[in-house]
Formats: C-alpha cells, structure tokens, sequence
C-alpha cells in the first residue's frame, strides 16, 4: 500500500511540476530563503505600476510608451535565459549546469508577460502610427501610400495572432525543458539529456524567427516607414547581453542574501559567466556598427532617417552615451580576466548591463515618440517606475519558481563535472 501511494505522488509530481520537490532535492541544493524572497519584489512590483497608471492618465502617451520599453526589457532578458537554456542543451555544456536552474525559471514567466502585454494593447493606437486608419483610406488627406502598401502585414488582428503565436511556441518550448529538468530530480530517466536535447533541436531555428519577427512587431514598427534586416540580430545580441547578466546577478543575490549554492556555484562559473558578458558586449557593438555602417554606406533616405532621428533634439548625447557605456566601459573592464573573478565587480557590472539595456531600449523607442508628438531628448519617471516596476516582477516569478524546486538539476549526468569545473 505506501509502496503504491508512494509511485502516486511520484506519477503526481511528473504531470504537475509546479508542486514542490524540495523534499527530494540535496540540502545543499534547497531554496530555504523563504517566501518574503519573492513577495517583496511582488509588492515592489504592483505598487510601482500602480503609481504608473495612476501617473499615466494625465499622459497616456508618456506611459505607454515608457511601458513598451519596460516590459519590452523584461522580454529581452526573458528570451536570452532561453537561449542559454537551448544552447546549453544543444552544445552538452558542463560548466553550466549548477547555473541552469535560473535560467529555466525565467524563461517560464512568458505566460506571466503575455498577460503584462495588456496595456500595450490598449496602447496601440498611441504606439503605433500604423494603426490609425485614416493612413489607409485614399480619400483622407492623412493617406500614406508607404504605410498602406504594408496593410497586409500591419494591421492588428494579424499583429495580435502573431504575438499569440510567438508566446505560445517560446512558452511550450520553455515549459518543456523545464519540465523534463525538473523530472529528472526525482526520477532519473536515462534519456532525459536526449529528449532536452531534440527539444533544444528545433526549438532553437523556431526561437530565432519568431524573436526577430517580434522584434519587428514591437520595435521596428513603431517607425513603419523605417526597415533594417539586421535589427532582429541587434535585438537579440542585447537579449543576450541583458540575460548572463541576470544569471550572474540571481546567483549572487542567491548566494549573499540567502547563503545558497555557495560551495556550488564558484569563481570558475562566475569567470565562464563573465567571459559572456564580454563576449556579447562585443558582439552587441558589431551589429550595432555593422547597421550603422551599412545605412550609412547606402544613404537610402528611408533608412537614414533613423540615426538622423537620434542625432538631433538632444538624441545625440544619448547616442554618443549609448557607444561609451554600452560598449567601451564594459568593454574594458572585463577584458581583464582578474575583474571577472572579482564578485563585487561582476555584481557592479550586472547592474550596469540592467541600465544599459534598458537604456538601449529607451533610445530604440522615445525618438519615436518625439518625432509623433513632439519633444526632446530626455527621461520621464515613468521611464523608471514602469521599468523598475515590470523587473521586480520577472525578479519575483524567477525567485518563486526558483523556490518551488532544487536549485540546480540534480541527477544530471554532467552535475559532477559542473561542480569541480575550473578555467584553464
């Protein structure tokens, strides 16, 4: 009888992994900060955005706008710990496996930011120039035949079908390898790695396509008249960026606040981690060149149009910003290799690399804005409480998942070899 009651709850907790397996988990590996870890945020969180709203009906615009960036940096982060997640799967990485777990619990908060995209949709029409009808319309002085000949693809019900689509495959793919990480801490079925690894298969061709594609819904489109075919590229290098440090960032928070993982996650991880860091700062300034230099180079009046934008109203001291703190500074501080084993100085960067994302955003979207409605260059407290507001909470739903489950996939066949790595 406790034998069959036993393999009950072991049939429960593989169907449903979002019931706790603490029990089953390595002490060493246990959650115990308790629930004041995730709450705070919450509370942080709501009450941040309900300052934002309350704010926003004095200017809608204002707030929609500085929402789209906010909940927008969410999603980059969000989509860059999946790509962690396939990659890692995908290349059978052992350093990372002790770290792995926190990338799993972000990515599956995109059911959670599918329902924060509410506003945006009741946004839309301050948002995007695309939706007013009038531009469609022969007959209006407001006609735009530029606008109108993409009638196909921008129109709402089409936009709204398409972001329903992107949510729904990057949460079936982050449910999925979250839920076989999760299986296996309590029933170590030896093929396990495989079945994460043909997930990781095609669900990194099909992650690829649908974030550049909501790259161009999001962002592009807010300008409809501008284009650039490597914008889905420059999206995703910043995602990437903004991700190792969220990873970094949550495995300090984990150590220092709640004694966890300490002998688990180590300098060698930190310095693997770091080295990331670098590498996609340097990645994020070649596609940023690289578009600059090609619109540059072919001097097509639609396409010029956007630096031209950012390069007057005061946007040029943004843009001249954006090149010295998101690429030079971070650049040179963690060339060397000595300031990717100092922990206070990664905690230090990971908080610059929040900012500089979020900044990088800020620039993508407010001189549309201006341009619309008019204005200058400058930051709004709403920029900051919608931002700030939407992190706290992707911090909150990371620290609960986290809480709900070992932290670290226990029973892996390459943990062994995670928790001795060391850098040559």
């Amino acid at each position: 009888m406790a034998d069959t009651i036993q393999k009950s709850n072991l049939l429960f907790r593989l169907i449903d992994p979002l019931r706790p397996t603490s029990d089953h988990a390595d002490r060493a590996f246990r959650f115990t900060a308790g629930r004041i870890s995730w709450m705070l945020p919450v509370g942080i969180g709501i009450g941040l955005l309900v300052i934002s709203a309350v704010w926003g009906v004095t200017d809608p615009t204002q707030f929609f706008f500085s929402y789209l960036v906010g909940w927008t940096f969410s999603l980059a982060v969000t989509l860059g710990c999946l790509f962690f997640v396939l990659v890692h799967h995908l290349t059978k990485a052992h350093w990372g496996v002790v770290v792995r777990r926190i990338p799993e619990a972000v990515a599956y908060a995109f059911p959670m930011l599918l329902v924060l995209f509410i506003p945006i949709a009741f946004g839309m029409h301050d948002l995007y120039h695309w939706t007013h009808h009038e531009l469609f319309d022969p007959s209006s002085p407001e006609y735009d035949p530029i606008i109108a000949g993409k009638a196909a693809y921008l129109n709402q019900p089409f936009f709204f079908a398409r972001l329903l689509f992107y949510f729904l495959m990057w949460s079936i793919i982050a449910y999925r390898l979250y839920t076989l990480s999760v299986r296996q801490d309590v029933h170590p079925e030896h093929d396990i790695p495989k079945r994460q690894r043909t997930v990781s298969a095609w669900g990194l061709p099909v992650f690829a396509v649908t974030t550049a594609f909501a790259s161009y819904d999001l962002l592009m489109s807010l300008d409809p008249h501008w284009f650039s075919t490597i914008f889905g590229v420059y999206f995703f290098a910043g995602a990437v960026f903004a991700a190792f440090a969220f990873i970094a960032f949550m495995a300090l928070l984990l150590q220092r606040r709640g004694g966890m993982l300490k002998h688990t996650i180590t300098k060698e991880h930190y310095h693997d981690l770091g080295k990331y860091m670098f590498g996609f700062t340097a990645f994020w300034a070649y596609i940023a060149f690289s578009q600059y230099m090609l619109i540059w180079y072919g001097g097509i009046p639609e396409e010029t149009v956007f630096f031209r934008h950012r390069l007057e109203h005061g946007w040029e001291y943004h843009t001249t910003a954006l090149v010295f703190l998101h690429f030079v500074v971070p650049f040179l501080i963690l060339l060397p290799r000595a300031s990717k084993r100092a922990l206070p100085l990664l905690g230090v960067m990971t908080v610059w690399f929040f900012i500089m994302q979020w900044f990088d955003l800020h620039w993508l979207a407010m001189p549309v804005k201006d341009m619309l409605y008019g204005g200058h260059a400058g930051f709004h407290l709403l920029d900051f409480t919608c931002w700030l507001g939407l992190f706290s909470l992707l911090i909150a739903a990371t620290v609960y998942r986290l809480s709900r489950h070992s932290l670290v996939p226990q029973n892996d066949p390459r943990l062994a070899e995670s928790l001795h790595f060391e850098n040559v």
